[in-house]
């Protein structure tokens, strides 16, 4: 429900400041969107019940061990996927088009647009975590946060003042705002999980 009401939102503005045109970079670059976090989606989900485990085992070192690769095996993933977008976009948008006109477009704004996402991996890391440690309503807040409460507002508001490239822009200002207030809550709500294995399992 929370994409559906971001590809409407999105769609509108750039329907109204820019039109068709811009309406079809936006598919190419959802779609884009798509082959860089879903995978490291599946990584964060095969993971989970590592963590969710080892947790309940009162595993403290194995806990935090996994959560350091799984941190650095997604950022290491959107880095490099979102890479390519920023850099090399014409590899991404050859894959949907050969419009020259679209082609040039979403060239030009997939570098803006994919550059919140290159740092994704530490929000869907931190995210999964929290699930399995327990606190599925903080990674629920988290999630609605990046889309519900800083993404579509971002998206209505930038373009009265930035035109069309608003809409472009929302997406990476959502993401880094998103990403630094995942991470900050994250480092505080780990310590206390870890605090309170200690508490549980003394003798370890």
């Amino acid at each position: 429900s929370t994409e559906s009401l971001v590809t409407i939102t999105l769609n509108t503005g750039l329907q109204r400041y820019g039109g068709d045109l811009y309406v079809g970079s936006m598919s190419i670059l959802m779609s884009v969107m798509q082959m860089i976090t879903i995978p490291v989606q599946g990584i964060t989900q095969g993971i989970q019940p590592i963590i969710s485990y080892n947790y309940g085992a009162g595993n403290k070192e194995r806990v935090k061990a996994t959560m350091k690769r799984m941190i650095l095996v997604c950022l290491t993933g959107t880095l490099l996927l979102a890479g390519v977008a920023i850099f090399a976009p014409q590899i991404y948008t050859g894959l949907f088009t050969d419009n020259k006109e679209l082609l040039e477009l979403t060239c030009k704004v997939m570098p803006v647009y994919f550059l919140g996402i290159s740092i994704f991996g530490i929000q869907c890391a931190c995210q999964t975590s929290f699930i399995s440690l327990g606190q599925a309503k903080v990674s629920l807040f988290i999630a609605l946060l990046r889309k519900i409460i800083l993404l579509i507002p971002f998206a209505v508001i930038l373009p009265k003042f930035m035109g069309v490239m608003g809409i472009y822009r929302a997406e990476p200002i959502a993401d880094v705002i998103a990403v630094t207030f995942t991470a900050i809550l994250f480092f505080f709500q780990f310590r206390k999980a870890l605090k309170q294995i200690e508490g549980n399992n003394p003798a370890k």
